[in-house]
C-alpha cells in the first residue's frame, strides 16, 4: 500500500509545471512565515528540496535574513541516523550527501535539544499527521529522539494529501502540514 501511494504521488510531483510549482512554493512560504511557531523559532531545521519537493531555498534565505539560525540534516548511513549541522549564509558549503541531497561539506554539529522547529519533507501525508517518506526511516528515528514540544511541520502540495497513510509504531507524526491552500493542524 505504501509503495502504491509513493509511486502515485511521485508521478504527480514529477509532472508539476515549474511556474505553477514556484507560485505554490511562495504561498506555502507565506503560510509558514505567518505561523506563531515560525515567528517564535530561533533555530530551525530545514531540508534542502530535491526531486520536486516543496522548494525551500527561498525560505531558507529569507529565514536567515530574519536572523534565524538555519540548520540542515546530515545523513549517517552507517548508523542510519541524522545529525544536525549549522550552515553558512551563502549556502555555498553544501555538497551532495549519500542520497544526492545537499548537506554541509564541513558539518558543525548542533544539539537537537536546542531546536525550536523542524521542517520535514515527505511524499504523501494524511490529516492525522502520518507522513510517507522514501522508506528508509531516517526522519522517523530522528523525530522519535527529539522533545515532543518542538513543532514538527511538513511542507506539501495539496495533491500530496491522501485519505490515509498506513503507519507502524515506529512512524512519527507531524503536528502541522502546510500546503498552498491551508494549514492543517493534525489530530490523532
Amino acid at each position: 500500500m505504501k509503495q502504491k501511494i509513493r509511486k502515485e504521488i511521485l508521478s504527480k510531483r514529477n509532472v508539476h509545471l515549474q511556474s505553477e510549482k514556484w507560485r505554490k512554493d511562495m504561498l506555502i512560504m507565506e503560510k509558514l512565515f505567518s505561523t506563531g511557531d515560525f515567528k517564535k523559532a530561533k533555530n530551525i531545521l530545514f531540508y534542502y528540496s530535491v526531486r520536486g519537493e516543496v522548494g525551500t531555498e527561498k525560505m531558507i534565505r529569507e529565514s536567515m535574513k530574519m536572523g534565524k539560525k538555519v540548520l540542515f540534516p546530515v545523513t549517517d548511513t552507517v548508523n542510519r541516523s541524522l545529525s544536525i549541522s549549522e550552515i553558512n549564509e551563502m549556502l555555498e558549503d553544501l555538497k551532495p550527501g549519500p542520497y544526492g541531497i545537499p548537506e554541509p561539506s564541513y558539518p558543525i554539529i548542533f544539539p537537537p535539544k536546542d531546536l525550536d522547529m523542524v521542517i520535514v519533507p515527505g511524499i504523501a501525508f494524511d490529516k492525522k499527521g502520518n507522513r510517507l517518506g522514501y522508506g528508509m526511516g531516517f526522519y522517523d528515528r530522528f523525530l522519535s529522539d527529539i522533545h515532543r514540544k518542538i513543532p514538527v511541520i511538513a511542507l506539501a502540495y495539496e495533491f500530496q494529501m491522501v485519505d490515509k497513510i498506513p503507519h507502524e509504531e515506529t512512524d512519527v507524526r507531524v503536528q502541522k502540514i502546510i500546503t498552498e491552500k491551508r494549514i492543517i493542524r493534525c489530530g490523532k
